[in-house]
């Protein structure tokens, strides 16, 4: 009688220890997985920065090309695409540097609302390849490298835009996975 009630103690004992190293193992790993999950998006919406180096400089250039297309008088059909040029580059340098630039948050929160496909690293990428495919459309010597160049962008954006977005959906399966699990083994 006294064996069995020891031993039943015991047992109890032992489950609610597992319960516990389970409790602490689980709340440690969705700690590690929120991390992760937080890096990830901020890689969605940034990106590394070679490719945000990449960007700005393809920015720099579309306003470049923009200005001094504006300023070319003996061609007055260039002058209204060449605007549009030149405040398309503006918004790119601006999404690739704005979370340095604190003073022009309200623009951001703007742009965020009217045009949030742009805060995203894919919404960018397919910006850029439209400017670039505006550019290839010039048949100018300069046109059609700087549209090649922002196609090229636009490609090297979308490619980890999709890897960071496969990461995420990864993390977020995992952490429901997880969820599921201990939910199941609380239950049990």
């Amino acid at each position: 009688g006294n064996s069995e009630m020891a031993t039943d103690a015991s047992d109890d004992e032992k489950v609610s220890l597992m319960g516990r190293i389970s409790s602490a193992i689980a709340s440690q790993t969705v700690d590690r997985i929120k991390a992760e999950g937080s890096k990830v998006a901020e890689m969605i919406t940034k990106g590394p920065m070679s490719l945000t180096a990449m960007c700005l400089l393809g920015g720099l250039l579309t306003t470049l090309s923009g200005f001094f297309g504006m300023l070319n008088l003996l061609s007055p059909l260039d002058i209204l695409p060449s605007a549009y040029n030149f405040v398309f580059g503006l918004l790119m340098i601006f999404l690739e540097v704005h979370h340095k630039i604190g003073y022009l948050g309200f623009l951001y929160r703007k742009i965020e609302y009217w045009m949030r496909i742009l805060t995203t690293l894919t919404g960018r990428s397919l910006f850029y390849f439209y400017v670039g495919s505006l550019f290839l459309s010039r048949w100018t010597f300069f046109s059609i490298l700087l549209g090649m160049y922002m196609c090229t962008c636009g490609v090297f954006s979308l490619a980890v835009g999709h890897a960071t977005a496969k990461k995420m959906e990864d993390s977020q399966m995992e952490l429901t996975d997880m969820e599921s699990g201990f939910a199941y083994a609380i239950h049990c």
